[in-house]
């Protein structure tokens, strides 16, 4: 069942007018969702649109306990706390002063081996900028000699890294850690703007600053510390261990995790990983007067749309009333003045989250929790959600598609008609959408301003589907045609189902252990309990994962981290805390010890 958002007309029963509408506290209830989440979307224009709800059934006065029924889609965790063993000092070791300076010592280093990836790069041994990937590589092997003894390290494509823990039971799928060598650049402009160099790794006594600390060599450095440590203990996992290091993931992942996973469908076949866990997610954070973990079981899709208006030009003296640039304009306002609708249905990971945040939410408006429980069986429950979400930029794009309109060129010289103009629209694929229907969204919205201006068009295959090029009033408007094209389309990420899961149990019961047990929160609200409910979110932008669809039907994207102690990823001032770094590396330690212990005991 999905109900959506969409632009009407008229009004008829089961509708609902958002152009009336009133903000209400219900409806600013989730403004604190997921924060930094969708600061790869774009706001278009906002429009009032009339909501229809389609196959829902009118509101009853059922008695289904709200309760019972958000347990149902959000059972509790159970705790998974690694046996007491004289063999493994466990994760209090890490809270020690000695181990905190030893970590920031192989942190910060990590932090100022500056490995930028770029869009323009050229393939790998061609192009020189792939070299600094080299020394990083060297300073893996010599910081952590454990891991270079005791795995096997096999390179792919140069640069990608693949280190193999072998297991004692080779029968067992492995499970797989991964994380990305390289940083986003820092444009040379920015640099002054920084409040500490970000190539410095300047500790302040609370956070390390610099490019990477957050995204992602926190994760990267943290799988590593984990596992030397427990090899350092004498630790012979039952389950081989992948951990995997692609290398270009700001720009795609093509050169690293995509050959990475060439070469693991090569050697161990189709869906031979029992997990996978990546960077992303939510973290964890205090939502409605309770504790959060979001672990991300998908991610929406992808696809740019290139729209190009192909006009004669001319001397800017004898202008047409509207030149290829106004013609465009036009579009774009056309386009960004309708949004995609708002969808919510079991397809998507984010009908889950807010089921365990109706759940879980100690503050959360009471009628808005029923009308969570109760969103697939009243009309007017799904109304207030939808109408909830509508409201919030925060959230809305975990439930539709975003568009963003972030490159437009055109025009060469002040004094000539510009004839060639392109546009190009990101867009961020929600579930239970398409990039169909991404395309023809832009298809219809193009061939109206085609008809207004009396253009062609040729459509995503090429196929001229008006013919207005030759226009009999060509003196007043410029005679053309508008070509599509899409780039790097990628529907939404399969989901990892986390009902009757084993692999999802152990993941949520060691962050229970970890970020209830471990952890401290010196910036949180104390009336908040200790008591961490962890919940399948959705990702809006991709991470290396879209490439290791293959191997494993249990992808997870986790970075095991307080989302308050991390700022300004991609941005000025990056910099995560210490104390959160150290979480990290408790996360992965008894992570990889809860699955053991696991399979040891079945």
């Amino acid at each position: 069942m999905i109900q959506d958002i969409e632009d009407r007309d008229l009004k008829k029963d089961g509708e609902l007018d958002l152009s009336s509408k009133k903000t209400s506290t219900s409806r600013k209830i989730l403004s604190t969702v997921v924060l930094g989440a969708i600061t790869l979307a774009l706001l278009g224009a906002k429009f009032l649109p009339t909501a229809v709800f389609s196959g829902c059934k009118p509101s009853s006065n059922q008695e289904i306990d709200t309760q019972m029924i958000l347990e149902d889609l959000c059972p509790t965790a159970e705790k998974l706390i690694p046996e007491e063993s004289t063999q493994f000092a466990g994760i209090t070791q890490f809270g020690t002063p000695e181990y905190k300076n030893h970590s920031l010592s192989v942190w910060r280093d990590a932090v100022r081996l500056y490995t930028p990836s770029f869009d323009d790069l050229g393939p790998v041994g061609e192009d020189s900028r792939w070299d600094v990937f080299f020394k990083f590589e060297d300073y893996l092997m010599k910081t952590f000699p454990l891991m270079a003894k005791k795995s096997e390290l096999v390179h792919v494509n140069t640069h990608g890294l693949v280190f193999i823990l072998h297991g004692k039971n080779e029968t067992l799928k492995p499970m797989m850690l991964t994380a990305h060598q390289d940083v986003v650049p820092v444009p040379d402009d920015t640099v002054p703007r920084w409040k500490h160099s970000p190539f410095g790794g300047y500790f302040d006594g609370k956070f390390l600053w610099g490019r990477g600390s957050s995204d992602c060599r926190n994760n990267l450095i943290g799988i590593m510390e984990a596992a030397e440590a427990l090899l350092s203990e004498g630790f012979k996992p039952e389950r081989s261990l992948i951990i995997g290091f692609g290398f270009d993931e700001e720009c795609s992942g093509e050169q690293g995790a995509a050959h990475i996973n060439e070469y693991l469908l090569k050697r161990f076949g189709e869906d031979s990983i029992e997990f996978l866990i990546d960077e992303g997610g939510l973290g964890i954070q205090d939502l409605y007067g309770s504790r959060f973990s979001l672990p991300a079981t998908g991610e929406k899709g992808y696809v740019d749309i290139v729209i190009s208006l192909v006009t004669n030009g001319g001397h800017s003296s004898v202008p047409p009333d509207h030149t290829s640039i106004g013609i465009i304009s036009d579009l774009i306002q056309t386009i960004e003045t309708k949004r995609y609708p708002l969808r919510i249905s079991e397809n998507n990971p984010f009908y889950f989250q807010l089921k365990c945040e109706a759940k879980s939410g100690r503050t959360m408006d009471p009628l808005l929790r029923d009308s969570i429980a109760h969103l697939d069986s009243s009309c007017s429950a799904k109304t207030r959600v939808l109408e909830t979400l509508d409201d919030d930029i925060n959230v809305r794009y975990l439930a539709s598609t975003s568009q963003a309109v972030d490159i437009i060129d055109g025009g060469l010289k002040i004094n000539a008609l510009p004839e060639n103009v392109t546009v190009k629209i990101n867009h961020r694929v929600a579930y239970d959408s398409s990039t169909d229907e991404v395309k023809a969204k832009i298809l219809s919205k193009v061939s109206a301003i085609a008809e207004k201006y009396k253009l062609a068009v040729r459509d995503f295959a090429g196929k001229e589907i008006s013919g207005f090029r030759h226009s009999k009033i060509s003196e007043i408007l410029p005679s053309g045609y508008f070509e599509l094209h899409s780039e790097q389309e990628l529907g939404p990420a399969p989901i990892t189902k986390t009902l009757n899961n084993k692999s999802w149990n152990i993941l949520s019961g060691t962050i229970r252990h970890v970020f209830e047990d471990f952890v401290s929160y010196p910036d949180a609200d104390p009336a908040v309990p200790s008591d961490v409910t962890v919940s399948p979110s959705v990702m809006t932008g991709n991470t290396d994962t879209k490439h290791y669809w293959a191997l494993t039907k249990n992808l997870y994207r986790f970075t095991p981290i307080r989302q308050n102690a991390r700022f300004n990823a991609h941005a000025i001032d990056e910099r995560v805390e210490l104390n959160a770094h150290i979480d990290s590396v408790a996360f992965y330690y008894d992570l990889l010890r809860n699955v053991d212990e696991n399979d040891r005991q079945n």
